[in-house]
């Protein structure tokens, strides 16, 4: 009998061990945990620099945006690697003041187009083959535990120079490893401990201004979801998780500007159901677990932010580089149709609330203790009820000068938003703006930051650091 319960006690001790690291030691894809920005644990620290709090910092090889996740004691994150140097990025927002510059010298709309290519896009014959790269750090350390190069190949279609070829960030069910690098490369699917167990490649389609790809990859209930957007083709598609094979495809629309988009799917499970969100052709759109279009709004705008869920509701938004298209709506469960607003009309039976110029551009909303949090790329920050809509506080981050593109993240009552020139600053969760602290690791950073086991991983430009 001793003996008998020894084994078994031997048994349960080694099921328990190798069992799922709690939750507040994860961050499992883009926006951690169900893409709330919201981490389970509720410390972590306030003050660092390139050297203090510092627990480790990794030279990261290659180039990549894909935001770090983390599951128990191993980090996962990207990169692309070439043989060339790839065309750097810089901080701030491109396009339109650079446009209104060669506007006023004359110049003909062909050869301004081909000017702000030449600046701001990485051409074909600028290309080298990219090695896709797939890492796995040890959390603790930062050392290396296994790397995989995922495949070599010259790329399709163009890039802009703050966009990588491994900006989409991967995703772990605790099981396996998905990683993307985008429709026109394939995803490719590994076993914690670096063994492919599958991958999947679809026909390249052209994209929006040769700008890349970045949406990432979501799992829920053993499928994967991926939204290939594009100017050609463009679908959303649920693929078996354990294997790769296709479940069913759902065409998209095909309306408006761009037809491409970067935001990843969001799944949604409220009261009613369970739900795959999107935005892109000028709409948001949902769709039921099998792919058939549930409702749709329409009259939005670039699709690069995704939704977030909480108390029930949907908050969804899409932004743009002005201040003239930034919806953000607050949805309640259960819509069916198209539930667009009538002209003049602030709310109906399932939309809640509506702002029309709110939402941020690259990064996605927050929504935490009541609060929505719409982080603009040129800094100015708008605070919202997020029950009623009504604005609580409007402010631009750190006074203004600086640019953003990676998402804000909340830890307890502290808000971490992420400057384009790598500078975070700590906020206080509140009616009011309250900057704790201001923490500068003197590097560009585009990626959202993880949080997971106390500790604050970093993407730069070219390093990881863990944070405490």
């Amino acid at each position: 009998m001793i003996r008998t319960a020894l084994a078994l006690a031997v048994v349960v001790g080694l099921s328990a061990a190798a069992g799922p690291p709690p939750a507040d030691e994860t961050w499992p894809g883009f926006r951690g945990h169900g893409m709330t920005g919201v981490a389970p644990g509720t410390r972590v620290p306030e003050q660092w620099s390139p050297t203090a709090n510092v627990t480790w910092k990794v030279e990261i090889p290659g180039q990549g945006w894909s935001s770090p996740i983390v599951w128990g004691d191993t980090v996962f994150i990207t990169s692309g690697i070439s043989g060339r140097p790839f065309k750097q990025p810089t901080p701030g927002l491109y396009g339109n003041d650079y446009i209104a510059e060669l506007t006023a010298q004359g110049l003909s709309g062909e050869e301004i187009s081909r000017k702000v290519r030449e600046r701001d896009n990485e051409a074909p014959e600028e290309w080298d083959e990219i090695r896709y790269m797939v890492y796995a750090l040890d959390a603790r350390t930062g050392k290396i535990k296994w790397e995989r190069e995922a495949t070599r190949a010259k790329p399709f279609g163009g890039r802009h120079r703050k966009n990588t070829y491994a900006s989409e960030t991967p995703f772990t069910d605790g099981e396996r490893v998905y990683v993307s690098f985008g429709q026109n490369v394939g995803v490719f699917c590994y076993s914690l401990d670096g063994t492919l167990v599958w991958k999947k490649t679809w026909p390249p389609q052209p994209i929006y201004l040769d700008f890349g790809t970045a949406s990432s990859p979501i799992v829920h209930d053993g499928r994967m979801y991926l939204l290939h957007d594009s100017e050609a083709d463009s679908y959303l598609a649920a693929l078996d998780a354990r294997t790769g094979g296709e479940i069913w495809r759902a065409a998209r629309p095909r309306t408006g500007l761009p037809k491409s988009s970067w935001k990843t799917p969001f799944v949604w499970k409220n009261a009613v159901r369970t739900e795959i969100v999107t935005t892109g052709h000028a709409m948001v759109l949902a769709y039921d677990l099998e792919g058939k279009e549930l409702w749709r709004v329409t009259g939005m705008s670039m699709p690069t932010a995704s939704p977030i869920t909480w108390n029930g509701l949907l908050y969804v938004g899409t932004g743009s580089q002005g201040d003239a298209n930034r919806p953000f709506l607050a949805i309640k469960p259960g819509a069916s149709g198209d539930i667009t607003l009538a002209d003049g009309a602030a709310s109906n039976d399932f939309i809640l609330w509506r702002h029309p110029r709110a939402s941020g551009y690259t990064p996605s909303a927050l929504v935490h203790d009541r609060r929505a949090y719409l982080l603009h790329d040129t800094g100015i920050l708008t605070v919202l009820n997020a029950q009623t809509g009504q604005q609580i506080y409007k402010v631009r981050v750190g006074g203004g000068g600086h640019t953003f593109s990676a998402s804000p993240v909340a830890v307890g009552n502290r808000v971490l938003m992420l400057t384009e020139e790598g500078v975070t600053f700590v906020l206080q969760a509140g009616d009011e703006y309250k900057e704790l602290a201001k923490n500068d690791l003197a590097e560009m950073s585009l990626a959202s930051p993880a949080v997971a086991g106390g500790a604050i991983y970093i993407r730069t430009q070219s390093k990881l650091y863990r944070i405490g």
